[in-house]
């Protein structure tokens, strides 16, 4: 064979597997063409669902608020659209169309207000158009009609019982295309024949071979964006929707739905150094510590982590000499915050943190700079140092600035957003805002701790986010509807404060920018929880370093005749807390305390003590927290109860009794030591219940409860009085003494029967209920007739029955596990029982008819105490809550 033919059969051999690859590649492109190539180019946002079904049902499952959004007017054609495809998605015949491919849903805006979406996927090899429209046959309630466009069969899915059309479905080159527009749907078919497609856009082919492989996408392309942002703002020249296309060029995000909210992460693209995020893209990013004195309350804040690089001069000479001082301890981590102090305009809730490498010497200078201006112009020191002094013990400077340029003059166009004519110092922050009420504020949230870095809901939101980063934005959707006004249509405001509640579910939203592979990683969180968490209405919040575990005591302070808290947490430490909350000091021992702790006069100088027991020890401490002379005193026997303190004559020459494991009865004086002439009662089994004392007809009695007995003592520990018959105390009974003429000590036995024990050793029985074992009692004059009333508590049931007694009211509990009930007496002729529901974290408080005082019930889960913190005020109720703060309520009656 020539060599002329063996190049010839060779080029045939070449041609012939060139024209089977030409036909295997066309037959291929026109059953499994990518659905990316049927998109319009003028899509903003697209979603790749890798399983469609599951994708909606996640996001639309008891979530009241994109349930909501259907009562938009711009979005009920869209929600109404993907709804049905959602239905058909659920279709077996679907599966057998799509399989397991992704689906594409593109939104695009048609005129001026209409969202619409459009969605395509990839049919199976072997689907033909006669599979389509035997799927529509299936279509319950629907029928379609057929019109052709470029050689393409367009189905109009129309309904039987109106005649209205639903969607339109074509079948083009493998790749099925849904929508409610006719007009997408031809611009879907002309697409596919096109050579450039949505995939060739700037940017779009970097953020999608960064994309994860297997998870629901998002693709935001900016400049189709800025339309859709017009429907909000109501323009499309002005405000967010004039910025969004020069942002970056394309972003894509990975879906991540969890049982409490969503997490998108993923790239972003700036293809332009124009574009405002260009500059992100090389920046270090930073750990944005400064959170950490946000407060908890806060509606908005954003924080950058670098140095502001242009920043924008005041035209006052003096705020230039200034901000000079301050420039060069600026660590580049700053915040602008929006507070949400109830009864203030936008503006003055606005406060901007700047981070300083050291604070002491640049105030000490800054302050020596300010006072030489104000001393040039004749104003008075008063006028521009504002003192703030949350208590007695503590003051803080607020200075008045020279004008209101600071803040642009450090922050650059960062810091434009606020008016800053005040600042103050804390720690090493700069902290400025345009009223000094507002940095009063900010300064107290600080000082009891009522920060982000010490909030629940908070601290579980952090957790979905990168720990560091080079701009964070974070907001509490309810709190910024005020911000949105004059930002965002009005009809759009008002049906977001129409369903603030509903908002309220969406607890956070959180987005951060970090600079990676020379691109641009941003992740955008959204906490979602359908139980909402009330905030507390205190008057303060002090937070503990874990919850309060004593009941709180009211400790007068000797010196301005206020009350403070003295309190113990679960880690065995002990506090004093002002009263305007903040912690004077907190130190460990080794143990609980057990039962109460109680305030003496050691010393009979008019200056108190506080005195309380644990398991091994008495222990007594002064107003600074240190032990009192050869305290604390180990116990002669390891405690079985609570410390009982009595004071006979009111002579300050105390008695302390507590009960050993031993199962003696011990008494104590106020020096530790034991009482001579006490003859150290031994009771028959244990003692759990506090050591009472009563004073009836001249004679004073000393009355002990084991576990199967009462004992009734004189004051040197001997049998006072013989009971006739013995009487088996419920664990969580008080023992009162009754009002009357005749009084008497009562009780509730573990059979849930009332004992009346007369001194002379009788005991009367009455049964009021069927109860179980060891019910809940308290003997309290519950409405002020000056006889007292039967509150038992049996499981999640609470009655009261007064002095014959006859009900008076009955209530069911939310749950069985309840610290008290607690009387509480706020006058002669005003009483009310209070009560903790622990499980649900609640504090009830009521009156002779069961019904709850105003503004009840409030968050608390611990004990309780009720008194008035300063002199004159309104009563006080201090308690604890799961989230380790100890709170204080004013109760308003």
């Amino acid at each position: 064979m020539s060599k002329t033919w063996t190049i010839i059969i060779i080029a045939i051999l070449f041609a012939g597997m060139a024209a089977l690859a030409y036909f295997l590649q066309q037959k291929k492109r026109a059953y499994v063409a990518s659905p990316y190539g049927s998109v319009p180019l003028d899509a903003g946002i697209i979603i790749e669902a890798v399983d469609m079904p599951g994708l909606f049902e996640s996001l639309v499952s008891d979530n009241e608020i994109i349930g909501g959004m259907s009562e938009i007017g711009e979005l009920q054609g869209f929600t109404k659209a993907v709804g049905m495809i959602d239905s058909l998605a659920h279709n077996r015949e679907f599966n057998q169309l799509a399989g397991k491919n992704p689906v594409l849903i593109s939104i695009h805006l048609l005129g001026k207000n209409r969202l619409t979406p459009f969605f395509s996927f990839a049919a199976l090899p072997e689907v033909r158009d006669k599979h389509l429209r035997s799927f529509m046959d299936d279509i319950a309630g629907y029928r379609y009609t057929v019109k052709e466009y470029q050689e393409s069969n367009v189905y109009e899915l129309v309904k039987r019982s109106t005649g209205e059309p639903s969607l339109f479905v074509s079948f083009v080159s493998g790749v099925v295309i849904i929508s409610p527009s006719y007009i997408l749907v031809e611009a879907g078919i002309r697409q596919i024949e096109q050579e450039m497609d949505i995939r060739d856009l700037p940017g779009f082919k970097s953020v999608s071979a960064a994309a994860g492989r297997n998870e629901n996408k998002i693709y935001l392309i900016f400049d189709n964006a800025a339309r859709f942002i017009s429907l909000l703002t109501g323009v499309s020249d002005k405000g967010m929707a004039s910025y969004i296309p020069g942002l970056a060029s394309c972003m894509e995000a990975d879906l991540y739905i969890k049982n409490n909210g969503v997490v998108f992460s993923g790239y972003i693209e700036t293809s332009d150094s124009s574009q405002i995020l260009y500059n992100y893209r090389q920046q270090e990013p930073g750990s944005y510590d400064i959170f950490r004195y946000i407060p908890s309350g806060t509606a908005m804040f954003e924080i950058i982590t670098e140095p502001v690089k242009t920043p924008v001069s005041s035209k006052n000479r003096e705020t230039r000499y200034i901000s000079d001082i301050l420039k060069s301890q600026l660590s580049g981590e700053m915040a602008r915050v929006h507070l949400n102090i109830k009864g203030q305009d936008i503006e003055s809730n606005k406060v901007m943190l700047m981070d300083l490498r050291g604070s002491s010497a640049t105030e000490e200078a800054f302050s020596s700079e300010l006072e030489q201006y104000y001393r040039r112009k004749d104003v008075p020191t008063n006028e521009y140092l504002i003192k703030y002094q949350p208590d007695a013990e503590s003051e803080y400077i607020i200075y008045r600035l020279p004008d209101k340029d600071m803040g642009q003059d450090l922050g650059g166009k960062f810091g434009k957003f606020i008016d800053s004519k005040y600042a103050t110092f804390y720690d090493d922050l700069l902290v400025l805002s345009s009223e000094p009420g507002t940095l009063s504020k900010f300064l107290y949230d600080n000082i009891l701790n009522r920060t982000l870095a010490n909030d629940l809901t908070y601290r579980e939101f952090e957790s979905t986010m990168p720990s560091r980063a080079g701009y964070y934005f974070y907001c509490v959707p309810s709190r910024i509807i005020p911000l949105l006004s004059g930002v965002m249509k009005e009809e759009i405001v008002k049906g977001l404060e129409k369903n603030t509640e509903s908002l309220r579910k969406v607890q956070a939203i959180g987005y951060q920018l970090v600079s990676s592979n020379d691109m641009i990683y941003n992740t955008l969180s959204v906490m979602y929880k359908p139980e909402v968490r009330e905030e507390a209405k205190a008057v303060w919040e002090s937070l503990l370093d874990t919850v309060a575990s004593s009941k709180p005591l009211f400790f007068t302070n000797h010196y301005t005749g206020d009350h403070e808290i003295f309190i113990q947490d679960m880690n065995n430490k002990l506090y004093l807390i002002n009263s305007a909350g903040r912690i004077l000091w907190k130190r460990p021992i080794s143990e609980a305390i057990i039962g109460n702790a109680y305030m003496i006069d050691y010393y009979k100088n008019g200056k108190l003590q506080i005195l309380f027991a644990t398991k091994n020890f008495l222990h007594l401490i002064d107003r600074n927290g240190n032990n009192v002379e050869k305290y604390p005193v180990r116990l002669r026997s390891p405690a079985t109860n609570g410390l009982a303190l009595f004071d006979y004559e009111s002579n300050r020459d105390y008695r302390l009794f507590i009960c050993g494991e031993d199962r003696k009865v011990y008494a104590y004086d106020k020096s530790g030591s034991t009482v001579r002439g006490w003859e150290q009662f031994r009771t028959k089994g244990t003692v759990t219940n506090d050591v009472e004392f009563f004073r009836a007809s001249g004679k004073d009695y000393l009355v002990v409860n084991d576990d199967e007995n009462m004992y009734i003592l004189n004051r040197k520990g001997n049998i006072r009085v013989e009971m006739k018959e013995q009487v088996c105390r419920s664990d969580r009974s008080m023992l009162r003494l009754t009002t009357g003429t005749r009084p008497r000590m009562v009780l509730a036995a573990k059979d849930g029967s009332i004992k009346m024990i007369n001194f002379n050793g009788e005991v009367q029985t009455y049964t009021v209920n069927e109860f179980s074992d060891d019910p809940v009692f308290e003997y309290y004059d519950l409405d002020a007739d000056g006889l007292g009333e039967y509150i038992f508590i049996d499981g999640n049931r609470m009655y009261a029955y007064d002095d014959d007694r006859d009900r008076m009211f009955s209530l069911t509990l939310s749950s069985d596990i309840i610290n008290g009930p607690y009387g509480l007496e706020f006058s002669s002729n005003d009483k009310k029982i209070g009560f903790t529901d622990t499980r649900a974290g609640e504090i009830y408080v009521v009156d002779d008819r069961g019904k709850n005082l105003k503004g009840f019930p409030l968050s608390g889960s611990t004990s309780f105490s009720v008194g008035r913190l300063k002199r004159g005020s309104s009563f006080n109720l201090i308690i604890g809550g799961r989230d380790s703060f100890l709170y204080n309520y004013e109760i308003t009656r």
